[in-house]
């Protein structure tokens, strides 16, 4: 089962009706700051999933400074940690019982997009590394290796992205299947509403990275897989409930219900 996630914040400030710009900017705090950036939208507090029976599966607590996501809590004793460099992710640090167990690094080019990721254990020993090429056509190719090194030996992903109206429409994988190449393709629709994620700042510059595509500004509500086998094809529906400002309050995905709370 994919994890969701999201954020927000606001600030109020007094200062003395003597001090110049210059003054004023050297006042405002980093979180007062990142607030101004998405200053009017909601941020999802918690997330809890339960089975269709109503037991509970998971509570996922959600902890923000301005507009920065700092922590994902989980009731099953695990935490992630968010750390930014200026308004990009470029960092998240999963933890077991408050033990760390692995990072994530992401690097960026000078138009804020996402070049490289790197996926780290406790060691500090680089397990799988990612790359990604935007492409003349639109398209993003991503290109995964086991290890550090890039070389074709070495390669387990092979993918590119497509793009409809700025949201991911589908993702084509590229491999070989007893010597023969496949494709296998995850088609996406979506609805007009608010994804409960919207406002939490850097999210989207890591839409495809994230196979739970959580970075899009709208919600998923269907992934077919074509070009795998019966046994491994996906044709995955998800229902929403919506509050007044069309955020969801419900997502149903097979037999797990979440519930968002902002």
């Amino acid at each position: 089962m994919k994890r969701l996630s999201s954020v927000l914040g606001m600030i109020a400030i007094a200062l003395l009706a003597s001090c110049s710009n210059d003054e004023f900017v050297d006042t405002i705090s980093d979180s007062e700051t990142d607030a101004k950036l998405n200053p009017n939208l909601p941020l999802v507090k918690r997330i809890v999933a339960t089975t269709n029976s109503g037991t509970s599966v998971s509570t996922d607590n959600y902890t923000y400074s301005g507009s920065k996501l700092v922590r994902v809590t989980s009731s099953d004793g695990r935490h992630v940690d968010y750390v930014y460099t200026g308004n990009l992710i470029t960092e998240r640090d999963y933890f077991t019982d408050n033990v760390l167990n692995s990072k994530e690094l992401y690097e960026y080019n000078v138009d804020n997009r996402l070049i490289n990721y790197r996926r780290v254990n406790a060691v500090n020993t680089v397990t799988y590394r990612a790359t990604f090429s935007y492409n003349s056509d639109g398209t993003v190719s991503v290109a995964g290796y086991r290890g550090d090194v890039v070389s074709t030996s070495a390669q387990i992903v092979n993918r590119k992205v497509f793009f409809t109206n700025g949201r991911i429409s589908s993702m084509e994988t590229y491999r070989t299947v007893n010597g023969s190449p496949v494709t296998e393709v995850n088609n996406y629709t979506y609805d007009t509403k608010n994804s409960p994620y919207k406002g939490i700042l850097g999210f989207d510059k890591l839409t495809y990275h994230d196979t739970a595509l959580n970075g899009n500004m709208n919600n998923i509500t269907s992934i077919s897989t074509t070009g795998v086998s019966a046994a491994n094809s996906v044709n995955d529906q998800i229902q929403y409930t919506y509050n007044n400002t069309n955020y969801p309050v419900t997502a149903s995905r097979g037999s797990i219900v979440f519930q968002y709370y902002y």
